[in-house]
């Protein structure tokens, strides 16, 4: 097996509210001290510091300590005053914040990091509106058509998906309906009190594009959630047990991730999978071999993805059931599972997870373990 690359010895989240009076620079400090409380460690030992502060739908601003918060802002307001080094990715996926930060941990740049992945979802703002008559770059052949939402894009690539499997939204109901029961098992999930939905809601849910429905996109939140990590060879001291970091992928390598994890397809006991609109579930599961093309919504509605099946996924609920954290929440929760502390939603001997956040053409992988080696 490969050697792990870093250990991630904390993790801390805020409220996660539909909407809220609070700032976003609130929800990211609340997150940042519960990930240093579950640490054990004093924000003056933090000499490192990743953030993933871009606001990633449609209508953003894109103003800081507004729906975005960064190193510089976080890192005053929290006084966390012996950085040797502090970077915002231009990502907006977690899992490239956790992948690097292993990196700047393996040259010595910093001993122990605080990474912290924030969204806000901003009053008066309407989450998916674009107001510009003008688009530049690629978007210039694509948004005059209305092709520029997340909803319009996805929709072709599921319909094609249908065409091409049979599968049906009868089909796909199915991904949604476990989604929203393992929300019903996770106290933080938006969702958590509505947590069972019938074949009648998802038919009668408003059609977003053709054949998506609004139960098949994630829900807009406000949150945070933070980790803490450090080297290997550190973590043993930590209060928590570490979780390492056994490797990670690109939408372009994921092919690889296995190898680069040192680990096996039959290694690893469960998967959180980017859900940010449901059938990206399939496409997954079948691009890393859980299942033969256009086959996985069978994998899916014969039980394998439930919590005690076969490859159970998204135990918390995924996007879909907790809210859209952009993934930082499907991080957390390897972590959770692999420490052994989500509760009635534990996997059994939960050793090795694998998490994918993105779509389909920009995409981030981790191999999470509970295993150094």
């Amino acid at each position: 097996m490969a050697s792990a690359k870093a250990a991630i010895i904390g993790v801390g989240g805020s409220s996660i509210e539909r909407r809220s009076d609070r700032s976003i620079v609130a929800f990211a400090i609340d997150a940042a001290m519960a990930a240093l409380a579950d640490a054990g460690i004093d924000r003056d030992q933090i000499d490192g510091y990743i953030g993933s502060p871009k606001a990633s739908h449609a209508a953003a601003l894109h103003v800081d300590g507004a729906d975005e918060v960064s190193a510089r802002l976080l890192a005053g307001r929290m006084g966390l005053g012996n950085l040797s080094v502090a970077i915002d990715l231009n990502s907006a996926f977690p899992t490239e914040m956790v992948a690097t930060a292993g990196h700047l941990l393996r040259s010595g740049a910093c001993n122990h990091l605080l990474a912290v992945r924030a969204l806000y979802n901003l009053p008066g703002v309407r989450y998916g509106e674009v107001k510009t008559h003008h688009a530049h770059g690629e978007e210039q052949f694509t948004a005059p058509f209305g092709y520029h939402t997340g909803g319009a894009r996805f929709a072709t690539r599921l319909q094609a998906y249908f065409n091409a499997s049979g599968a049906t939204r009868r089909d796909l109901y199915e991904l949604v309906a476990l989604m929203r029961r393992n929300a019903g098992r996770n106290p933080n999930a938006i969702w958590r009190g509505k947590s069972e939905i019938t074949l009648d809601d998802y038919t009668a849910s408003p059609l977003i594009a053709e054949p998506l429905c609004m139960l098949d996109c994630d829900m807009p939140v406000s949150g945070a959630v933070a980790f803490v990590m450090t080297r290997p060879e550190l973590a043993a001291a930590s209060r928590q047990p570490p979780v390492y970091v056994a490797g990670s992928a690109n939408w372009l390598t994921a092919d690889g991730i296995f190898e680069r994890s040192g680990r096996d397809r039959t290694d690893i006991d469960l998967c959180q999978i980017y859900d940010g609109f449901s059938f990206l579930v399939y496409e997954w599961l079948e691009r890393l071999g859980w299942c033969p093309p256009h086959t996985a919504w069978r994998y899916v509605r014969d039980g394998a993805c439930e919590i005690g099946g076969e490859l159970p996924v998204n135990t918390f609920g995924g996007a879909l059931g907790e809210g859209r954290l952009h993934g930082a929440g499907h991080v957390r929760e390897a972590i959770l599972q692999l420490r052994g502390q989500a509760g009635d939603r534990q996997v059994s001997g939960a050793a090795n997870c694998l998490v994918q956040v993105g779509p389909f053409d920009y995409s981030s992988l981790l191999v999470l373990s509970n295993d150094p080696a």
